[in-house]
């Protein structure tokens, strides 16, 4: 089939590029001129593990084209994926000036089209309830070309979004029409192992099942973020609580690690969008509410954590920062606990010196000349007073931890994510601060700087 992308941000580049994967010719639309470029040069312009490489064959095969031209790339198109950002306003609404942006041009390109066949447009796009209908009513007042409009919400994951995309879990569409739901079965038929993971159902129901499936994940880590008060209180291990209600067939283990609080480009975003939707309708929803505060809170926490164990020494503290990516196996930074923190420690009088695997360039855009930015954790602890953890990289779990605490001014790690073991922390001479669970405290005292 023949399908257009507009957009190739990070969901349409890998929904592109899978979909060329599977047979279909792709023509993807990238307005930024750089982005743009990267990617005529056979360059993926976002790190996302298997992507690179899946991006190199398809597009030197010719089943995968880039262009700023949405005119040219929507002619002959049999399905047109609008894949464009709805960021948030500053108050937490969606921003859709984008894809009203979008789906003008696409209409523009239609109606100087005399299309016999069926032209299916496919928001993929997180969008509020009642947005597919209202694109569809316009489009039907603005062109004469035979159109359709799905719903097709992605569930992607950063740093397995080629293995969700090719092997997807559930594909849910949201239409009003057989032909667009046949349409829609024969472009992903490769990728339906089991007819029942196909499922149709309206546009408003595709929608919120979006935004209903990131709070529901959401509330899971924020829950288990929570109870890390009550650990530290009480004393006891939040990984054995994770054990002990995860095996539970009906809760199941996914979603349940606790750390220094939830970010990236889903989470955040979407329960903020899931609040004000249900205002929207004069709905209150604590619970959405709740999980948003539990999680700026959790983040809170981490840092004072942090400044109160270092106390009157966190003015002209070094504190070297271990990730700044909101994940492992990602570069993205958004909404991450390490902007937080930095920001926090920097307030504070504190110096910072960073690292990350592959989040630094993006991290450098906002703190700039305020970060020394290291290119190994090693030489971002050496003359720290302490180190945060705050990306869950496995590559940190298996540092030369005792190398790293005689170089340190004093050896101590708040572990943001529980990546490393208290025996290795204790072994190593280091007092371990993790997240619910009880800390290791060596002889060693914090140095006094008066």
């Amino acid at each position: 089939m023949d399908v257009t992308i507009i957009g190739c941000g990070y969901v349409g580049l890998v929904t592109g590029t899978c979909l060329a994967s599977i047979g279909h010719t792709v023509r993807g639309v990238e307005k930024d001129a750089k982005k743009l470029k990267t990617l005529q040069d056979g360059h993926c312009p976002i790190f996302e593990p298997g992507l690179q490489e899946m991006m190199e064959e398809n597009y030197a095969s010719g089943q995968l084209q880039f262009t700023d031209n949405v005119k040219a790339a929507v002619k002959d198109a049999e399905v047109v994926f609008l894949c464009v950002g709805t960021p948030p306003k500053p108050d937490g609404t969606v921003d859709m000036s984008f894809l009203e942006g979008a789906g003008k041009e696409v209409c523009d390109a239609l109606a100087e089209q005399n299309n016999e066949y069926m032209v299916t447009i496919v928001v993929k796009s997180t969008v509020p309830a009642g947005t597919n209908r209202k694109l569809y009513s316009f489009l039907k007042q603005q062109t004469k070309a035979y159109v359709q409009v799905v719903s097709n919400p992605e569930f992607l994951k950063e740093g397995t979004a080629v293995q969700d995309c090719m092997n997807p879990d559930r594909i849910v569409i949201g239409g009003e029409s057989p032909e667009a739901f046949r349409m829609m079965r024969r472009l992903y038929d490769p990728l339906v192992k089991r007819e029942e993971n196909f499922i149709p159902m309206n546009w408003e129901s595709a929608e919120l099942t979006k935004y209903a499936a990131n709070s529901m994940l959401a509330a899971r880590i924020s829950f288990m973020n929570e109870m890390t008060i009550l650990c530290e209180n009480y004393g006891a291990d939040i990984e054995d609580i994770r054990k002990g209600i995860g095996s539970d067939s009906r809760i199941g283990p996914a979603f349940l690690r606790a750390g220094c609080g939830y970010g990236g480009s889903c989470f955040p975003k979407d329960v903020a969008a899931m609040e004000h939707i249900s205002k929207a309708v004069g709905h209150d929803s604590l619970f959405v509410h709740a999980i948003q505060q539990v999680n700026k809170n959790q983040k809170k926490r981490f840092a004072e954590k942090l400044v109160s164990k270092l106390g009157r020494d966190i003015e002209g503290a070094t504190i070297a920062v271990w990730g700044l990516a909101f994940k492992a196996d990602t570069d993205d930074i958004r909404e991450s606990a390490a902007i937080d923190v930095i920001r926090l420690l920097l307030d504070k009088g504190a110096t910072v010196k960073a690292h990350d695997y592959k989040g630094m360039e993006n991290m450098k855009q906002i703190f700039k000349e305020e970060v020394e930015w290291c290119h190994d954790p090693v030489t971002a602890a050496a003359g720290a007073d302490a180190v945060a953890l705050l990306t869950d990289w496995p590559q940190y779990t298996t540092l030369p931890f005792r190398k790293i605490a005689a170089t340190m001014n004093q050896p101590i790690i708040f572990d943001g994510r529980n990546c490393l073991l208290r025996d290795v922390m204790r072994e190593t001479g280091f007092q371990y601060y993790p997240m619910g669970r009880p800390a290791v405290e060596n002889a060693l005292r914090l140095k006094s700087r008066v």
